[in-house]
């Protein structure tokens, strides 16, 4: 085994010029698969951060009778903390609807979707992951505002200004706050382009809102991904405590049981991030098999290409495989010395095919792409920045491997079955 090893070393080193294009096709094949892998790992982790952000974390608990409430908040949490690890984030949320409120700088308004009553303070670490064209959150609570670049723009306002909030009232009144501009964000699309943060308590004053009200209980497990045993734990124990919907993958479903009125009591849903990504799932799933595609058809191009020319190069090599017989080289040592050249062949190729994703990394996220509407949802700070992934690496070169090596080794039983003497006497 030890002299087949050698002697496939040998030769490989010998051919290495009549290997390259070999080499080159797998280097190519297997770098541009984990360039898309890793570019699409880190539009769908700007992506999930973004909305992390947006829904406060992991998972959400909403619920009510007829209409999404929480009045008793800081006891609701008390209650349910326990069925988290004990370093969650367990935080209320005021979601306001904002479609009759606005915004007044210096002459200029400017109209919201939603405003986000939050605890900065509590929710610290998740807003350091936001994106800021100026300004940040650091300095952000009571009196102090996040707002889109959009936003921003139509009010003509800067970090620092101070803008006035007016919501009117069910008695025709007009309640208004007047809040300073801490950090205007760039993730202005889906989950932001008309969403403002503030802070819980100002909100709730200015809507006239109780002082423990919260419509959202929002869980930061600060994890990119919870296991379905996880969220199957966390239901059981919630279930124990609380009134729970049935587990769904669909927030809709709840919403339409509850705005409907068929709840008799007070009945809650966990929310998991991905029940959340719904309306975007669509777009996530054509990204995966588009990225899946292209991977399949460079692998299948490296299988087809190394196989079918490795089966010439073996023919080639019919008088080279004459003497090893003649020698008494069993046929299963042949095959060894054949085997392990082309295994160098697909190891070196994933290899430096690995080196020239990273490499293709690094200049893509040197560019800026926020001129790209509506595309943003997957940047970081305007640009693309991919995810190194070991676990993907080690999947796509195995893949390469058995099935490359499982062409050429049909290749190779195929030649290896003539006699010595038909072997010596054949002409390339």
């Amino acid at each position: 085994m030890n002299v087949s090893l050698k002697l496939s070393l040998r030769s490989f080193l010998y051919r290495k010029k009549q290997y390259l294009s070999l080499f080159l096709v797998c280097l190519f094949g297997c770098g541009i698969s984990l360039f898309f892998l890793f570019v699409m790992n880190g539009m769908m982790d700007s992506l999930k951060n973004k909305a992390r952000i947006y829904y406060g974390g992991d998972i959400q608990i909403i619920g009510g009778k007829t209409e999404l409430k929480v009045n008793n908040s800081t006891p609701f949490i008390e209650k349910i903390k326990n069925v988290f690890p004990e370093d969650a984030v367990i935080v209320q949320r005021f979601d306001y609807d904002a479609a009759r409120a606005s915004f007044y700088f210096e002459g200029n308004s400017a109209r919201q979707r939603v405003i986000k009553g939050v605890y900065f303070d509590r929710e610290k670490k998740l807003f350091s992951g936001m994106n800021f064209r100026s300004g940040s959150s650091s300095d952000a609570g009571k009196g102090k505002i996040l707002l889109s670049v959009p936003v921003a723009a139509m009010l003509c306002a800067s970090v620092g200004d101070r803008i006035t909030l007016t919501v009117p009232s069910s008695g025709g009144s007009v309640s208004t706050v007047d809040l300073t501009v801490c950090g205007i964000f760039e993730d202005s699309s889906l989950f932001g382009m008309y969403t403002s943060y503030m802070d819980i308590d100002d909100l709730r004053k200015v809507v006239r809102m109780p002082e423990d009200y919260a419509n959202r209980i929002c869980i930061n497990l600060d994890s990119k991904n919870i296991s379905r045993k996880d969220k199957a734990s966390y239901y059981k124990k919630l279930s124990s405590v609380l009134n729970m919907f049935p587990m769904l993958d669909d927030k809709q479903d709840f919403y339409d049981e509850l705005l409907g009125g068929k709840f008799k009591k007070d009945t809650y849903a966990m929310i998991p991030l991905e029940a959340n990504l719904q309306d975007v799932n669509f777009l996530i799933i054509a990204m995966h098999s588009v990225t899946f595609f292209i991977i399949f058809i460079l692998i299948a191009i490296i299988v087809i290409g190394i196989g079918s020319t490795w089966k010439i190069l073996v023919m080639k090599r019919i008088n080279e495989i004459g003497i090893y017989m003649s020698l008494g080289m069993k046929k299963l040592s042949i095959i060894f010395v054949l085997l392990i050249e082309a295994l160098v062949l697909i190891l070196s190729g994933c290899l430096c095919g690995t080196f020239f994703s990273l490499a293709g990394c690094y200049v893509i996220s040197k560019f800026n792409f926020s001129f790209i509407p509506a595309f943003d949802i997957f940047l970081t700070e305007g640009s693309i920045i991919p995810v190194f992934d070991f676990s993907a690496v080690c999947i796509i070169t195995a893949l390469i491997l058995f099935f490359t090596l499982a062409a050429v080794l049909s290749s190779i039983k195929k030649t290896i079955r003539i006699m010595p003497c038909q072997a010596l006497a054949a002409t390339e």
